[in-house]
């Protein structure tokens, strides 16, 4: 295997995963590209403290609009920034101005204050969504472009293309250099009191055009009629039939329409997820100068996506993504992985879907490689039937 393998590492759009920790905000104009992990704790923990070093949530997300002199672009499922104790409808209904404090909600204002700023700077925002959530949905979105026509607000149904699914990205890019990619919601408890995770790139424009590249894409997407670009395929890995783009590989070539999203490659026709064994790859020197010895390193790196028609055969799905990660780790080593929910199974579709990739690659690396896989699910309100068995089952 050559060298430059093994000095690769996987940039996940759902949660970025780098050996990286904390530091203040980078040098404009550095050469190198600067990389932090970016962190929210929960208030009134103290057992989970913070880990030195490793940036906050709140602050990044003020520094990406405070410092934007030209551009912010925005991937957001939801916005509720702006607490409402007073509304009936919402989940912050019966609690004080003085339990808001307490909880960290003045930091979901701050953030929507330095986008207020931002926007009154004449900074151009660009906003692709998900049609959000009771009881404000987009409201947060839509007052902010209100009057500034340097904001523009484009939301995409995933529905409407697929039969299910939500634009569920957390990206922020800010003068197409300076990215934030993780698991926090445009929501102040995403800030003060869910425990989320990212990474912070400053300076890294190579980095932020590739991501630039996806949102662009769903941008395009917002503004087509999926009345005209969808069709229905039969999957023959799922044995299902599924609403897909007309231009998806799940077609066969002579049913497929041509692709109105550029910067899309043909493949041959696939089963399921394309399987890209050399995916696009990212040749940056990543300095890390929050972690307790600064380094810099050299890596090949990329990025990988969902869904796949929104960057087929250009860049590496998710799901692959996923497996890669597992599958990279070495004789003996460890495998961590943190997640919200852990499912062998689709959760939306309509027929149910038997899911095993991520399980079986689990399988794969304890049986044939000796590994320890450590598996974090949030046990939650929310918690998925059927979660505690497909856990069990890795046992066995």
């Amino acid at each position: 295997m050559p060298s430059s393998l093994h000095r690769r590492r996987l940039l996940l759009l759902v949660v970025a995963a780098a050996a990286l920790r904390g530091a203040p905000l980078a040098d404009a104009g550095a050469d190198t590209c600067k990389a932090w992990l970016v962190q929210s704790i929960p208030t009134d923990m103290p057992h989970l403290s913070r880990i030195p070093g490793v940036l906050s949530t709140g602050d990044v997300l003020q520094w990406l609009s405070g410092n934007a002199t030209k551009s912010l672009d925005i991937l957001a499922q939801y916005w509720q920034f702006l607490p409402q104790p007073n509304n009936p409808k919402s989940g912050d209904y019966g609690f004080s101005e003085s339990d808001m404090r307490r909880f960290g909600a003045d930091e979901g204002r701050r953030v929507y204050k330095a986008l207020e700023n931002a926007a009154d700077r004449k900074i151009k925002i660009r906003i692709v969504q998900h049609s959000g959530f009771a009881p404000d949905f987009d409201q947060e979105s839509a007052d902010l472009a209100a009057g500034r026509p340097n904001v523009e607000n484009a939301t995409v149904l995933f529905e409407d293309w697929w039969g299910s699914g939500v634009v569920h990205a957390k990206v922020w890019i800010s003068d197409k250099k300076d990215v934030y990619i993780g698991s926090a919601n445009n929501d102040w408890k995403s800030l003060t009191q869910v425990k989320e995770l990212g990474i912070y790139f400053a300076g890294c424009p190579q980095i932020a055009k590739t991501v630039e590249v996806y949102f662009q894409n769903l941008w395009t997407l917002s503004t087509l009629n999926s009345t005209f670009y969808t069709k229905q395929a039969w999957d023959t890995q799922w044995q299902v039939s599924r609403k897909v783009p007309c231009w998806s590989h799940f077609l066969q070539p002579k049913e497929r329409c041509r692709s109105p999203i550029p910067l899309s490659v043909d493949i041959p026709y696939v089963d399921g997820y394309p399987a890209l064994a050399n995916p696009e790859m990212i040749d940056v020197s990543f300095e890390t100068p929050g972690y307790k010895k600064p380094t810099q390193e050299h890596y090949l790196s990329y990025l990988s996506f969902a869904p796949p028609e929104v960057t087929f055969g250009r860049f590496q799905a998710d799901e692959q993504g996923w497996v890669d990660t597992i599958k990279s780790v070495k004789l003996g080593g460890i495998v961590r992985m943190n997640t919200m929910d852990w499912l062998g199974q689709s959760q939306y579709a309509t027929q149910t879907v038997y899911w095993s990739s991520l399980s079986s690659a689990i399988s794969e690396v304890v049986f044939s490689k000796n590994a320890t896989v450590r598996l974090l699910v949030a046990y939650w309100a929310h918690l998925i039937p059927n979660t505690e068995k497909y856990l069990k089952s890795l046992l066995y």
